[in-house]
């Protein structure tokens, strides 16, 4: 039986540490450099873009040893905005912000524009009485970077 000293725990731990923040390196670049290729980083090192069209679009990448950043497409003159979460293992949620006289709604979505929560009778009806902005916003983020596979 071999004995467990401290050097070997430690050893062991450092090991540990150093895959994890790895993996976790080499997950995020890879998942999310497709995002931030068409979206150079501005003077204070955040990719943000603001297109002819007037609509901004950002790429946040997780933030140290997590997996979760987002991508947002906004047309703040509008006040509508659609986020996506890429997942880790493929596929993406989505989440609809609507800023309308002083008050916003923030209703998490489906990939095909539905509210997530059935139940929400204010969400429902915003989401259609919003649809064909929010269908815009899809669009806007499908061009820019390519989601439907």
């Amino acid at each position: 039986m071999t004995k467990l000293t401290g050097k070997k725990i430690l050893l062991l731990i450092t090991l540990i540490f150093v895959i994890w923040n790895l993996s976790w390196f080499l997950i995020t670049t890879i998942k999310y450099n497709n995002f931030v290729k068409d979206i150079p980083k501005n003077e204070w090192g955040l990719h943000f873009i603001k297109k002819e069209d007037g609509y901004i679009y950002s790429v946040k990448k997780p933030n140290y040893l997590r997996f979760t950043g987002n991508l947002v497409v906004a047309n703040n003159e509008k006040g509508e905005t659609l986020i996506i979460w890429p997942l880790i293992f493929g596929g993406y949620e989505y989440g609809f912000r609507l800023q309308k006289d002083g008050v916003a709604y923030e209703i998490y979505v489906d990939e095909n524009m539905e509210p997530i929560n059935k139940d929400d009778t204010v969400a429902a009806q915003k989401v259609e009485e919003y649809k064909v902005e929010l269908e815009e916003l899809f669009s806007k983020a499908n061009e820019m970077w390519e989601l439907k596979e």
